[in-house]
């Protein structure tokens, strides 16, 4: 239960870390922490994050990935812990996985129609 409390902390505070005090011109874009997973012992915390657009996704990414240090110091300072965790990030694609999982079921509705609407 008490992982749990600090997984949603870190979330809530690397989210507004990331929207209101980066300074970093590289990271553009709407950046969302998705899901932060730490280790019982506060050892390392996973943290996944989403990235909007697409077109410079990698990008962007790199330097959040380069920021770590960063953010686990501005981390520290947010939130009330006596070991704040090392901080790795993935990415979030499941918002992707998703939109891919709903065109391929359009697909085969309509080719579904289309079949149908030959056998009239």
């Amino acid at each position: 239960m008490r992982v749990l409390k600090i997984n949603a902390e870190i979330q809530k505070a690397l989210g507004e870390i990331l929207t209101y005090e980066m300074k970093n011109p590289l990271i553009t874009g709407i950046i969302s922490v998705t899901k932060v997973d730490t280790t019982p012992d506060l050892d390392y915390c996973k943290v996944y994050i989403s990235i909007f657009p697409d077109d410079n996704k990698k990008e962007v990414f790199a330097q959040i990935q380069h920021s770590a240090g960063y953010l686990r110091r501005a981390l520290c300072e947010k939130i009330d812990l006596r070991k704040v965790p090392y901080l790795t990030f993935y990415l979030d694609d499941s918002l992707e996985y998703g939109k891919n999982i709903d065109e391929k079921i359009e697909e085969i509705q309509n080719s579904r129609k289309e079949s149908e609407d030959d056998n009239k």
